[in-house]
């Protein structure tokens, strides 16, 4: 593939003049600035708009996705269609309140600049890590497994009222205990690396200037996924999966982006938290957390590494007993108008059986698992290398439960000869092979994942190996303009493919190849619409079919959305 020449990442090198502002204390976890700026005027050149302007405002402007030297064409046309090459990122930590509103507001009125919003605030999820298990006086530790209720199967055993994910009987299949897998944790503190249950990390990215510590939170998801599989303590889902930290932030989101590769799993486990008075009273009041799809850099980084990488994408659904369907969201979180392929992980309180009352909620929870009582390793000053707890809660432990569950399931792809599963497909699969909370009700926080269903299914329907595939598109064209689609696809059995497009609102060219680009027709207002693919290995055909909305050409890109009006 030919190599291009990065204009835009020369731009961002060009003298610049310092910020009008005084560099002074910023108020407590002020967080940066998210530019994104408007497309170039065809839609398929790096977008220079507005870009001088923003340096001179703002000299320790950056890229949200930085160049690479080693860039191509397609790979230039991937972030394109996520709007990855239109984000820079300004740091606003040593300024005032005051003075990085006031850049903002400059900012906004900048005319190649499309959005500006701070990135949200973390929420604070310590209240989930559970009460560490009082440190014994003999170095020996006992074997806590028979309190890992969430990896059983479906019967509850009392005095719980829901059953687990069946993850014990999946070790017993090939794959199914995570060999070869990947698993990056994704959090504000990082498991303890000297733990006696826990591996080292195989890779790790953190903050540069304030690198994450240590702490409870990350120790007892990285727990829940990848503890050794020995005489003591507890056993992970997929114990012998390698085990890799990201320290949060939505940049350095897309930088781990850069280290995956497709069947790779990432489990984000952070919310957003928002104030009391930012929502209509009935949205919420009160402990106002947000799943991090809420943010468009998030959201559009997670679509990137689902929809072009093929890297399994498991978040937090939050804490802050929210209902996405509600209309003030304006369909954000409707995947029939867009969906990033990620999994969206609510919480069943386990002594109940039903949805504990802080998940958040709605058609965009796929899968549910334990928000309670949940036994697994931690951290503690008093006992850093031999901690236990049995309460972890919250989507906190509800969330690496499902990235365990879907860790698992790869695995078993793999080892059976069936390949990288597209995420879409590997989240239906568990969807439809999962079971309800005691109440029968699969849409208010989906299904609880059942992995020895999940995998009999896949395996049964794998048997003569259809090909799989992804379908790649932006979540918005402008009316006249011109953009790219890509489906990835891959024939298990090794057989040619060949593809055929429709997409009857737009005009295409004749043509049979992987990618291609499309015209969007001329319109007046926003128009929700569809394109589709059908890939043939000569015998089954896999049809694939993503939603894309058409703006007016008048329009400066995508419609505002919820968290930009807050």
């Amino acid at each position: 593939m030919r190599s291009i020449n990065c204009g835009l990442g020369a731009l961002l090198f060009l003298a610049i003049t310092p910020l009008p502002f005084s560099a002074s204390a910023a108020a407590p976890g002020f967080t940066d600035l998210i530019v994104r700026i408007k497309a170039s005027p065809d839609n398929l050149r790096p977008p220079s708009a507005g870009l001088s302007e923003l340096q001179k405002l703002a000299p320790n402007l950056i890229p949200a996705v930085p160049p690479s030297n080693s860039q191509t064409t397609e790979s230039l046309q991937a972030l394109q269609r996520h709007r990855l090459d239109r984000y820079f990122v300004i740091d606003t930590r040593h300024l005032t309140r005051q003075q990085a509103q006031a850049l903002r507001l400059r900012v906004r009125q900048i005319p190649g600049v499309e959005t500006a919003e701070f990135e949200p605030m973390i929420g604070d999820m310590r209240g989930d890590n559970g009460t560490p298990i009082k440190a014994r006086a003999a170095d020996d530790v006992p074997d806590y497994t028979d309190r890992q209720n969430y990896l059983q199967g479906r019967g509850a055993v009392a005095p719980y009222m829901i059953g687990g994910v069946n993850a014990i009987e999946a070790r017993g299949t090939e794959g199914g205990d995570g060999q070869e897998m990947r698993v990056i944790s994704a959090e504000i503190d990082h498991w303890s690396f000297e733990h006696v249950d826990l591996p080292p990390p195989y890779t790790q990215l953190h903050s540069p200037t304030q690198p994450a510590r240590v702490g409870a939170h990350d120790t007892a998801s990285a727990g829940i996924i990848a503890s050794r599989e020995n005489s003591f303590g507890t056993t992970g889902i997929v114990p012998h999966a390698q085990l890799g930290y990201l320290q949060w932030g939505a940049v350095r989101l897309g930088e781990m982006a850069q280290r995956l590769q497709a069947g790779d799993v990432m489990q984000l486990g952070v919310h957003y938290l928002y104030g009391d008075n930012d929502f209509p009273a009935d949205v919420c009041t009160k402990d106002c957390y947000m799943p991090l799809e809420d943010d468009d850099l998030v959201r559009d980084t997670i679509a990137y590494l689902t929809e072009e990488k093929g890297v399994h994408v498991v978040l937090a659904a939050a804490n802050g007993n929210i209902n996405l369907d509600h209309p003030y969201f304006d369909g954000r979180y409707d995947r029939n108008l867009f969906d990033s392929g990620s999994i969206y992980a609510g919480a069943v309180d386990p002594g109940t059986g039903l949805r504990a009352t802080f998940s958040e909620y709605g058609s965009r929870v796929d899968l549910f698992s334990w928000g309670g009582n949940v036994t697994t390793t931690t951290w503690s000053r008093a006992n850093p290398t031999k901690g236990y707890t049995h309460t972890f809660s919250g989507t906190s432990s509800a969330n690496p439960i499902i990235a365990g569950v879907v860790a698992s399931l790869q695995g078993v792809a793999r080892a059976n000869g069936l390949g990288n599963l597209p995420p879409k497909a590997l989240r239906a699969l568990l969807v439809s092979t999962g079971y309800p909370q005691i109440n029968g009700n699969h849409t208010e926080i989906g299904v609880q994942p059942d992995l020895d269903a999940a995998i009999k299914k896949m395996l049964g329907d794998g048997n003569d190996r259809p090909p799989t595939g992804r379908l790649a598109l932006p979540e918005y064209a402008t009316s006249g303009q011109t953009f790219s689609a890509r489906v990835y696809a891959e024939s298990p059995a090794q057989k040619p493919l060949m593809y055929r497009w429709e997409a009857p609102d737009f005009i295409p060219p004749a043509a049979s190849t992987a990618s291609l680009y499309f015209l969007a027709p001329n319109v007046t207002e926003d128009t929700p619409a569809s394109i589709t693919v059908k890939v043939s290995d000569g015998t089954h055909t896999l049809e694939l079919t993503e939603p894309i909305t058409i703006t007016p050409a008048e329009a400066s890109g995508s419609p505002s959305t919820a968290d930009g009006q807050r």
